[in-house]
């Protein structure tokens, strides 16, 4: 079922608070990356998971669907982590240049009897590293998340950054425990803390409000799982301090870089003057975009001389299997009339790669 993210388009825009910007590398699972490939796709992640060797092809092993894997030089050691970048073969075009480096030949022949996979289907872990650690023991969110069945059902104590309901997209998806569910990150990882108000003495912390974000705050609560879902009922919480001892890399060049989204497409056309009044407005994209970025970054407004003095109430719904939005009308619009619809800074595709501003300007029929 295609996932559809609606939002109101409103006339404001949002400043992110220090310390609170999306994540460069993601810390998952295996059964996370499967279940959640758009996601992921074209990000850097980080698992810990065995893996399975045959003669031509190195994969993930027991996964629901096959991820493989492509070193960037050959591991030693069994015992550790995994980085490198996540892509869903299905949403890449077979014979792109930009991949020419590796041979998805024997990935094709294998997961999918030589015909290139559909979406969703079939992944690759490029440019691979392994990280030679033991299994982590004290529980901190980064260890968490990467090893969750190690601390299934116990009682943590854990100090991150409060992130609102994952307003900076550091999750894929929530797990929708509580009205007061909000996303604690600290270095590469982030975890759903569920079913506590992150209220306290002297603070009381909105998870819809960015002002609010950054903050660190120490939580104490019980681990949660469910196949893919992973979460903290949460307990307790208090205001904190940032530890000293996360440690901080600079980010890495990309392996392959994706270009910045772009509109291919809109109905209507730029500068129609026959728009019905009672139609809805489609804008597609060239590349997959997070749903979540357009909020506060659609503004409808009328233009011309004498306007109607308010903007016109709509919804705006991004449909991500066609990579499009659509905006809907709460009333008919005024007859003869032109309008703006301005996408604004900020909006952005699943990598984070920006929307250069664009303006949509047409006018309604009679």
């Amino acid at each position: 079922m295609r996932k559809r993210v609606a939002v109101l388009a409103v006339v404001c825009l949002w400043i992110a608070a220090p310390g609170a910007q999306a994540p460069d590398r993601f810390v998952t699972t295996a059964d996370t990356l499967v279940a959640n490939p758009l996601f992921f796709h074209g990000k850097r992640v980080v698992v810990r998971h065995p893996v399975r060797r045959t003669d031509r092809l190195v994969q993930l092993d027991a996964t629901s669907k096959p991820v493989y894997i492509f070193w960037r030089e050959q591991p030693s050691g069994s015992e550790g982590e995994i980085r490198g970048e996540f892509w869903d073969l299905g949403r890449m075009q077979e014979g792109d240049e930009r991949f020419s480096s590796f041979d998805f030949r024997a990935v094709v022949e294998e997961a999918n009897k030589g015909r290139w996979p559909a979406r969703e289907q079939v992944f690759v872990i490029l440019n691979a590293a392994f990280i030679p650690v033991p299994p982590p023991t004290t529980p901190t969110i980064r260890s968490i998340v990467l090893a969750p069945e190690q601390f299934d059902n116990r009682t943590v104590t854990l100090t991150g950054r409060f992130k609102g309901r994952n307003l900076y997209g550091d999750l894929p998806q929530g797990v929708s425990k509580s009205k007061w569910d909000f996303v604690l990150q600290s270095a590469d990882a982030a975890v759903w803390i569920t079913g506590l108000r992150p209220k306290g003495k002297d603070f009381d912390l909105d998870p819809g409000a960015r002002v609010d974000t950054g903050r660190w705050v120490e939580v104490t609560g019980i681990v949660h799982r469910d196949v893919a879902a992973l979460w903290i009922a949460g307990e307790s919480i208090r205001v904190a301090t940032a530890p000293t001892d996360i440690p901080v890399e600079a980010p890495q060049p990309r392996l392959i870089v994706e270009p910045p989204p772009s509109v291919i497409f809109s109905a209507p056309l730029a500068d129609d003057t026959d728009f019905p009044v009672s139609g809805r407005v489609r804008i597609q994209f060239s590349r997959d975009m997070n749903g979540t970025t357009f909020h506060g970054r659609v503004r409808i407004h009328y233009i011309g001389p004498n306007p109607p003095a308010t903007a016109p109430t709509s919804t705006a719904t991004y449909d991500e299997g066609t990579r499009s939005l659509e905006i809907k009308f709460k009333d008919p619009l005024p007859r003869f009339q032109s309008m703006s619809i301005e996408l604004q800074e900020g909006i952005a595709a699943n990598d984070g790669q920006v929307l250069k501003p664009w303006t949509l300007r047409f006018s309604t029929g009679g």
